[in-house]
């Protein structure tokens, strides 16, 4: 099964958006968790606002799209390894 140029180009578009969501999501989500085991464990104040967004943002980012052009490469290489059988 031969894939067209154009899905490959959807699949990397597609990959470029995705991780970089992904892990902005679990960033955030991961810091929520963390002030709220705090906010049970030590009693601490469950302060949301002191999360830096931005930070997480632009680490998001940088690694999303190194993840995702990682990834594509992988994918890629295995379909071209395994595209004459």
């Amino acid at each position: 099964m031969k894939i067209l140029v154009s899905k490959w180009f959807l699949i990397f578009i597609y990959l470029l958006i995705a991780f970089p969501v992904g892990i902005f999501i679990a960033a955030v989500t991961m810091q929520i968790l963390i002030r709220v085991f705090y906010f049970f464990l030590d009693g601490l104040s469950l302060n949301l606002s002191s999360i830096d967004y931005v930070k997480i943002f632009k680490g998001s980012i940088a690694g999303g799209v190194i993840g995702a052009i990682g990834y594509w490469w992988i994918y890629y290489q295995h379909y071209r390894k395994n595209r004459s059988r």
